[in-house]
């Protein structure tokens, strides 16, 4: 499962050379603005960790396999180093910007392995179809623009986009608003099939026409394949047996949604419906000798949605599930779907161990099935944190073995990272909490504080004591339960005394949970006492029956503790509600840190006018608003904001405010300063001093109108460039900072990519 879309990184010119992702001179040609040291980078890895959405296998080549992924891009498979490569990088794609990672629907063509084409975008009506013609090297866009939603509902299952296996040039793309669309040039010109033939179907849920499949049993016309069928949400399928020069409706379902559709080799089509009305889930099965077809046997097991593989050489040979593959809900025919078996599975690391580690086997959020035709007998399953990929589905047994095949796949999105002295990184992602990263170099072996879903939103560790930290986790559901409901997962929030090994979760019990939510955390420099900062969550907005009603606690204030979290107390001085932490989403905002040097001293930044500073110097239990603070008027600081102490240095803040760039006080709030040179700023970070002094400030800012990722050694006073897409991915970035053991060393979290650590010349872990 992945969250919703972040704000778009910046948006830059083409590239033309690698050269673009690094740190090359911006050609301001001012002295406060130089390019630094050549940056390597490396990922810092997890493995996984993001919904795979889809998953298309080329007809005829062996191992040419791609993966999309809703928030992480496009990743293509080596069959020889049983590695995956992320595809959409800066240096590659035409006018990149973040909303490319958001990928809807993949094609290839089967009389040129090496094309391939993406339809890309995050939800705006300006996403786009990418082409490529050497296996996802290098890519085109054509210019036409749709509403791509590669990170919205319906993101699962089939394919909108369909190659042509007689030309390689005649491409189909089902959108989701406009109808279905047909290229006869590779995508460099586009035609709408009349929406008299095919309509644009449901748009209430934007879900449209949702497949597109070729029935190649039907030979050619022209150098085409005549027989196509198309299934359109909300209205039915239709079959076009003259190459798209026409369309009938073949099967009329006006209440149902398709949720995956496959077709076999000889122009069986099977669709997969979630249930609608009166009318229960079901799997339809339908053929060229009776195109209307007929409902199959349900599995024994029915849910909201099935998913489905078929067998392209064998159309009996079917594999579903219905709303996630767990135990008892996976399923096997060999007669079409007139019977069914129940599958037992087992789940196995090659590599990647954290999975096996974590509540993943009880609910495999699943993207589909694809059956491998050049490999009889191979099933991929692409789902909620990679792909896996069994050779054993169609035994003699009911026993499945799924393999975690999902090395080189960084799909997690990053929420904070820290990297006390002496210690070694800890991360906060999405879905599954965060790791501790002992080896850069090696997939963690399970995630910290908790086995099951959930989201680490915010790290701190004590100034005076870096081996105590503490950490923010919550299950995302809850922010959508009743206020007074008890929800079904402990809050796995909690701190470590031998920074991030063992953990100790804080008390306070499932009923607390919507009240405590998210939001970010700090922990006095002396490790006295914690502040932590909750999100308002949806749930109080969105309940009507909190209309008129007082709050039962106040619910968008600091939260103090003395005794490790057993208790908690509303902090005073702070008015509740909203300007300080809003949101869940916004992984980028930091509104609460802690004076590293002095203990029980805290800060918090709000929006609220143009823009709040606090203090609290009784550990975090009462504050006073300080006579200045960072102007955040007319900006957007209340997702990209962020205030973060210096290590080692008494009242020394830092601000970032967006659009109203970065401020410094050395007075504890008092008084600001705005750093000059810098445009904008959003996230930052200190790492150790090469020379031993003031840290190292890492920014990811706009200087001299360049976006990237900045380098300050003289707080502030000169910038030099690191990279402007670091690794190469332009993915957003939520998190910046650097290492307080390694000079040089800076993380990078990305919105869907993960993280990535680089320093000059080579980071070698551990150097």
């Amino acid at each position: 499962m992945a969250v919703a879309p972040v704000p778009a990184q910046p948006a830059a010119s083409s590239p033309a050379t690698s050269a673009w992702c690094a740190g090359i001179d911006p050609g301001a040609g001012a002295t406060p603005v130089r390019a630094a040291d050549a940056y390597r980078w490396k990922p810092l890895r997890i493995g996984g960790g993001g919904f795979v959405t889809g998953l298309v296998v080329h007809p005829r080549t062996p191992g040419v396999v791609y993966g999309r992924e809703d928030v992480g891009g496009l990743v293509r498979w080596d069959e020889r180093t049983r590695r995956w490569t992320q595809l959409l990088r800066a240096d590659r794609v035409p006018a990149p910007r973040s909303a490319d990672y958001g990928v809807e629907s993949v094609a290839v063509a089967a009389t040129d392995d090496r094309v391939v084409y993406a339809a890309v975008g995050d939800g705006s009506p300006d996403g786009r179809v990418l082409a490529s013609h050497d296996r996802g090297g290098h890519w085109s866009d054509g210019g036409r623009r749709w509403l791509v939603e590669g990170n919205n509902a319906y993101r699962t299952g089939p394919e909108r986009l369909a190659v042509d296996p007689a030309d390689a040039g005649v491409v189909y793309y089902g959108t989701r608003t406009q109808g279905l669309f047909v290229s006869t040039d590779g995508t460099r010109h586009w035609s709408r099939v009349p929406l008299a033939q095919v309509p644009p179907g449901s748009l209430g849920d934007k879900v449209g026409v949702v497949s597109v499949q070729f029935d190649p049993s039907t030979g050619r016309t022209h150098g085409r394949t005549r027989g196509i069928w198309v299934t359109v949400a909300g209205v039915g399928v239709y079959r076009s047996d003259d190459a798209g020069r026409t369309w009938r409706q073949v099967y009329t379902d006006t209440v149902r949604t398709p949720t995956d559709v496959k077709a076999a080799a000889d122009g069986t089509l099977y669709v997969a419906y979630g249930p609608g009305g009166t009318s229960p889930a079901g799997i339809r099965r339908l053929s060229p000798a009776a195109p209307a077809g007929h409902e199959t046997t349900a599995p024994p097991q029915q849910g909201s949605a099935y998913f489905i593989g078929v067998d392209p050489a064998d159309p009996d040979r079917l594999i579903a599930t219905d709303d996630a593959v767990r135990p008892g809900h996976l399923f096997r025919s060999t007669d079409g779907g007139t019977t069914w078996q129940t599958l037992t599975f087992t789940l196995d690391d090659e590599e990647i161990a954290w999975p096996g580690s974590t509540t993943e086997g009880g609910w495999l959020s699943t993207g589909t099935f694809v059956m491998d035709p050049t490999r009889p007998g191979r099933v991929w399953f692409p789902q909620g944190v990679g792909v896996w990929r069994s050779d054993d589905v169609f035994s003699r047994g009911t026993s499945v073995t799924w393999h975690f095949v999902s090395s080189g796949i960084e799909e997690t999105v990053a929420y904070d990272l820290i990297a006390p002295p002496g210690g070694a990184p800890l991360s906060a992602i999405a879905d599954r909490n965060g790791f501790r990263h002992d080896d850069p170099d090696r997939y963690p072996k399970a995630p910290v504080l908790t086995d099951e879903f959930s989201a680490g939103t915010s790290l701190a560790y004590a100034g005076l004591r870096p081996d105590y930290v503490v950490a923010v986790s919550s299950d995302t559901r809850a922010q959508y339960a009743p206020l007074d409901a008890t929800w079904t997962s402990e809050p796995a929030s909690g701190y470590s005394t031998d920074g991030g090994v063992t953990w100790t979760r804080f008390a306070g019990g499932k009923a607390d949970i919507t009240r405590r939510y998210g939001g970010n955390i700090a922990v006095s420099a002396d490790a006295s006492s914690i502040v932590w900062m909750p999100t308002i969550p949806a749930n109080y907005a969105a309940d009507p029956t909190n209309a008129g009603r007082a709050q039962p606690t106040p619910l968008n204030v600091p939260y103090v503790s003395r005794d490790e979290g057993r208790t908690w107390t509303a902090a005073t001085g702070i008015a509740p509600g909203p300007g300080i932490h809003d949101m869940i989403w916004w992984g980028t905002k930091r509104a609460l840190t802690a004076d590293l040097a002095t203990p029980g001293t805290f800060y918090l930044a709000t929006t609220r006018g143009d823009g709040e500073f606090y203090r609290s110097t009784d550990g975090g239990a009462t504050w006073t608003r300080t006579a200045a603070a960072p102007r955040t008027g007319g900006t957007d600081a209340h997702v990209f904001g962020q205030v973060h102490a210096v290590p080692g240095h008494a009242g020394h803040v830092w601000a970032s405010t967006a659009q109203g760039g970065l401020w410094y006080t050395t007075d504890g709030g008092d008084s600001w300063t705005k750093a000059p040179w810098v445009q904008e700023a959003r996230s930052f970070g200190f790492g150790r001093s090469a020379g031993g002094g003031y840290p190292t400030l890492y920014a990811h800012a706009r200087i001299h109108g360049t976006w990237g990722v900045w380098r300050s050694a003289d707080r502030g006073a000169t910038w030099s460039l690191v990279a402007r897409y670091p690794a190469c991915s332009y993915a957003g970035i939520n998190v910046v900072t650097g290492d307080m053991d390694v000079p040089g060393r800076v993380y990078v979290g990305f919105s869907g990519n993960g993280f990535v650590y680089g320093g000059p010349g080579s980071p070698r872990a551990g150097s």
